[in-house]
């Protein structure tokens, strides 16, 4: 079955600073299974916008079947077993990080063809990878995770792509269990990488071709606000 999300389109002013985007991250991590018992996190309906200087451009952000259904499962020996899954985290983490990055944004589930936005922004997940302190032969959990952003000019052409890795660790000791401890490291490396993308994407390299098309094409009228309810 599809996600159930309306497109989603929101106009604002600058904000004025970035501590709210690490909190944005927080529940991106939906499920982590270890051994025999199972670690449900619930998500929250609101996350704050990250408050940095918005690009003055109107963005579609794919939201891909490939990045809603992505799983990991492994096993590893004499640790048990372990399954992360993402649920519906992208649809509200990719709302509040185009809130925040760009002037006016929606959330699309393919490409339209009429040609609406300035350009195109597709996250998604080419990896993840992790260790527990068994292997690790520390008190830590460690998590990588390898996005894949993939920028498509305003008729949805693939230009450039932007592989940002990121890495997260979290001390066994702080934290109750395995799954609260191993979720705790997959944060630290989703908040990596999304601040990394927010305070870095205009200067890089791989972001400049189609910076200069979106931003070119920046003068095309904004769609109206809507609310955040109405993005549900």
């Amino acid at each position: 079955m599809k996600p159930k999300y309306r497109h989603s389109s929101i106009a604002h002013s600058p904000p004025a600073g970035r501590s709210s985007l690490l909190a944005a991250l927080l529940c991106l991590v939906v499920a982590i299974t270890a051994g025999c018992g199972t670690v449900q996190v619930e998500l929250e309906s609101n996350f704050p916008v990250p408050l940095v200087e918005p690009l003055p451009a109107t963005v579609g952000i794919v939201i891909s079947e490939d990045l809603l259904s992505f799983r990991h499962d492994e096993e590893i020996a004499d640790a048990g077993s372990y399954e992360l899954t993402l649920g519906r985290a992208p649809i509200d983490l990719f709302n509040s990080l185009g809130a925040g990055v760009f002037g006016s944004y929606q959330l699309l589930e393919s490409v339209p063809e009429d040609g609406a936005f300035d350009g195109y922004l597709r996250p998604n997940i080419q990896q993840i990878q992790f260790a527990v302190p068994k292997q690790t032969r520390s008190e830590y959990y460690e998590v990588w995770i390898r996005f894949d952003f993939e920028f498509l000019d305003e008729e949805g052409t693939p230009l450039s792509n932007w592989m940002l890795p990121s890495y997260g660790k979290a001390n066994e000791g702080d934290y109750g269990n395995a799954g609260a401890a191993l979720q705790a490291a997959a944060l630290s490396a989703c908040r990596d990488a999304m601040a990394f993308f927010s305070l870095n994407l205009s200067s890089q390299p791989n972001a400049k071709p189609w910076l200069e098309q979106t931003l070119g094409g920046a003068n095309s009228a904004a769609p109206p606000a809507i609310s955040k309810e109405e993005t549900r």
